[in-house]
């Protein structure tokens, strides 16, 4: 009975797909002035903010959504989508769920291209699908002619180039084109490795990525592998589809905001990974405010990453999860749907419990480094190669690994039951999106209906005054910019001299700790031995053993990390407030300035007698990117760890442990081991002084830039949106204006086109919130 109401609510969602898209064909064989001159004068943007203008762009993103939303009912394919920011732990929490490793990590931005992984029974080593690679094809030959007039040296100063890169450059003299299939992990990182260079390579080249070639989901990479979490249960009539999406401005590229919102509107679900570290952060609300635009057409969860990291002072579970649903994304994710995780204790430990089932033993730890990673983190810092060949006892440490990182819960809860649910979840995504495409053709088509009843001087009216109002917002952008930089000059100058009041007060904290009196307070006493006491000659402290030195250099270190964690927590919290308190004024005195020309142009309208809805732009704060951390992410850059050593985690506490613990600071340098032990007190403490002092010139130059490159990135993007709206909205005026001067017959053969378009699209409105309450019935009674 259940398979039956599948199918027969699957005939009727393909039956109003094709009926939508052979609308969308007519509606644009409807006579226009000009179908894509708005598009021409104002690029892409966003499309929601000219509902009355159907563009050429907007016809083809219709027609792609509709599409996309045919092939998942013919498939019965749930498509959810993984959204997080590069740091969130996005791919191992792929992984994870897979339960083996498709996807690489790398300390960068990874997801250039959309990516699905799609759930296969019995494909059990991976194959990357890469059909539409002939785009990728044309962009290598370009970057080929492009590096030939290129200089060398000056790539390597605007690109960091390194294995990866140099090969891929190789790849391209030699001419080396992507292959259409891929078989095997290696072969997979590969392949998505060269992917993400190749957007690096491009923008340094100034080449543009063919990221347009891409937006249809047809045409992304595909991975096809079995999900072992899913292994043996072949029952269900649908399919499970994973969506690695690029996260917000991933990679310095900001359109791919733009591409990550598009490959959301058309997932069946989203499934956002945030960092519990980061949980309050701008970058996460980034991906907060990219889930809460998809609306309440598609249902959200999310996975609370790095709960590992918790500590006894930290939020619980369910402090976490009221956080995130009533204060971070404001009651649009329930409580239920929140999964606090470690995702990488989930994928090591379910890596490790099939590699013992499929194989009876873990692979050997020094060809595959994930063994590694996992015994450190089962069995310990202090684990030996021999503790691996008791495979019980790593057999129950895997299963412990997998209890501690919380993973069980959101597998049960959500992978399997959207796998049970794929076919529900693929015709619900089909009914919202026929829902939302009805009501946008009906606003355009009531707004053209009321044009032809509305007087020709009247139009001319208005299409005279829209222009005015475009010339208006020139002179607004020209005026708020000299505003908005006023209001940025006067926060840099506070933040800078906030900044150097926090250097001189670290230095003032950590100078008291290098004196003969602190020094001396830290050393062990021993009155069995009164002969270890230590003598201080001159700037040099003199002890009589290694232990009495280790115990000073250690409490030396303890003080002045303590100041210095000290210090990036006030630092951090004091920039965060005033990026807040800038974003509040730069979107007060933006929104100041557009209201009078949106207020003028709905009045000027609703006089001539146009009743349709008009939605212009609001600046949100988000569109600034403000964000304390990569300002230490940059200074910390800086700091480079030797040739070979493994690359260490870039937080503020890594980097001064760093300081504190370099050969420069420790014990090769300034510790003198001959009959006596001799510590340089003063070196010790003016190399510090230098850390300190890079740390902050690092940390005004990362201000700097991200202000800058901010404030004038959501600028531009706002003014283009306005000026998109209004660009539309007077190309439909036009139109309107054309047909009055079209001949009697013309007009009415319009209209009588106009009003059954409008009758079909209340058609397919009624039937499909029909077919999406009966899918809603049918959900109520599976989740019951």
């Amino acid at each position: 009975m259940y398979t039956q109401t599948i199918y027969e609510l699957s005939q009727e969602a393909e039956r109003l797909l094709l009926l939508s898209l052979e609308h969308l064909r007519l509606l644009q064989q409807l006579p226009v002035a000009s179908l894509d001159d708005a598009a021409q004068e104002g690029g892409e943007g966003n499309e929601n903010t000219r509902p009355q203008h159907v563009s050429g762009r907007d016809v083809e993103a219709q027609h792609g959504t509709l599409n996309n939303e045919l092939r998942k009912i013919t498939r019965l394919e749930m498509v959810l989508a993984i959204v997080g920011t590069m740091k969130a732990g996005k791919s191992t929490t792929i992984n994870a769920i897979v339960g083996t490793e498709v996807l690489p990590n790398r300390n960068r931005p990874m997801t250039a291209l959309p990516t699905l992984i799609r759930h296969t029974p019995g494909q059990k080593e991976p194959v990357l699908h890469f059909s539409h690679v002939a785009p990728i094809d044309t962009l290598m030959q370009t970057l080929q002619q492009r590096m030939q007039a290129c200089d060398r040296q000056h790539l390597t100063q605007v690109l960091e180039i390194d294995k990866d890169m140099n090969a891929l450059l190789q790849r391209i003299e030699k001419g080396v084109a992507f292959e259409r299939h891929y078989l095997g992990a290696q072969p997979i990182f590969h392949c998505l490795k060269s992917l993400n260079d190749l957007v690096r390579l491009s923008k340094a080249l100034g080449v543009d990525f063919p990221f347009a070639a891409y937006a249809a989901i047809e045409h992304i990479p595909v991975i096809e592998v079995e999900f072992v979490h899913l292994a043996g249960l072949e029952n269900y009539p649908g399919q499970l589809t994973l969506l690695d999406t690029p996260g917000p401005n991933e990679a310095g590229q900001p359109h791919l905001q733009k591409m990550l919102n598009e490959q959301l509107a058309r997932a069946s679900a989203v499934l956002a990974v945030m960092d519990y570290t980061q949980l309050k952060s701008i970058s996460d609300e980034e991906v907060r405010q990219a889930i809460a635009a998809v609306g309440k057409s598609v249902p959200l969860y999310a996975l609370v990453n790095k709960f590992d990291q918790k500590d006894r002072n930290s939020d619980d579970e369910e402090q976490v999860r009221a956080l995130i649903s009533g204060t971070l994304m404001n009651g649009s994710i329930t409580p239920g749907q929140i999964f606090p995780v470690s995702s990488m204790w989930g994928y090591l430990a379910n890596r490790a419990r099939h590699e013992l089932r499929v194989h009876g033993r873990l692979p050997d730890h020094q060809e595959q480094r994930w063994v590694q990673d996992f015994a450190e983190a089962a069995l310990g810092r202090r684990w030996r190669s021999a503790d691996l060949d008791d495979i019980e006892h790593i057999r129950h440490a895997a299963d412990l690994l997998w209890e501690d990182s919380l993973f069980e819960q959101p597998v049960q809860r959500l992978i399997h039951a959207a796998y049970a649910n794929a076919s529900l979840y693929a015709l619900r995504s089909a009914s919202h999106k026929l829902l939302n495409y009805a009501q946008r053709a009906r606003e355009y088509l009531d707004f053209r209906y009321h044009g032809l009843t509305v007087a020709h001087d009247a139009l001319q009216v208005n299409i005279s005054r829209v222009e005015e109002d475009m010339r208006q917002l020139q002179v607004s952008q020209d005026r708020v910019s000299d505003e908005v930089g006023h209001e940025v000059e006067r926060m840099m100058e506070a933040a800078n001299t906030f900044l150097s009041q926090q250097q001189a007060d670290i230095l003032h904290r950590i100078a008291p700790l290098f004196r003969e009196e602190s020094v001396v307070a830290w050393l062990p006493r021993d009155p069995l031995s009164p002969e270890q006491e230590a003598v201080v000659e001159g700037e040099t402290l003199v002890l009589h053993n290694e232990r009495q030195a280790q115990v000073v250099l250690s409490k030396m270190r303890a003080s002045c990390e303590a100041v210095l964690l000290a210090a990036q927590e006030n630092i951090s919290r004091d920039l965060a407030l005033r990026f807040e308190q800038l974003e509040s004024t730069l979107s007060r005195v933006l929104n100041d300035a557009m209201r009078p020309i949106e207020a003028r142009v709905k009045d000027d309208l609703s006089q001539a007698g146009f009743r349709a809805r008009i939605s212009f732009p609001t600046f949100h704060a988000s569109m600034f990117n403000f964000n304390t951390q990569p300002l230490f992410s940059e200074a910390v850059a800086q700091e480079n760890p030797p040739e070979g050593a493994a690359p260490r985690a870039g937080g503020v506490r890594d980097t001064f442990a760093r300081w504190l613990n370099q050969p420069n600071w420790g014990w090769n340098d300034y510790v003198e081991a001959r009959t006596r032990y001799v510590i340089d007190i003063t070196a010790l403490h003016n190399t510090l002084i230098q850390h300190v002092s890079h740390f902050f010139q690092q940390i005004h130059k990362a201000l700097d830039a991200q202000v800058d490159v901010s404030v004038t990135a959501g600028m531009a993007t706002f003014f283009a949106d306005f000026s998109l709206c209004l660009s539309g909205l007077q190309e439909s005026l036009r139109e309107s204006l054309v047909t009055r001067q079209q001949h009697e017959s013309v007009v009415n053969r319009l209209s009588q086109q106009l009003q059954h378009s409008i009758s079909a699209t209340r058609w397919i409105h009624e039937d499909s919130r029909l077919l999406r309450d009966d899918i809603q019935t049918l959900f109520a009674a599976e989740h019951s």
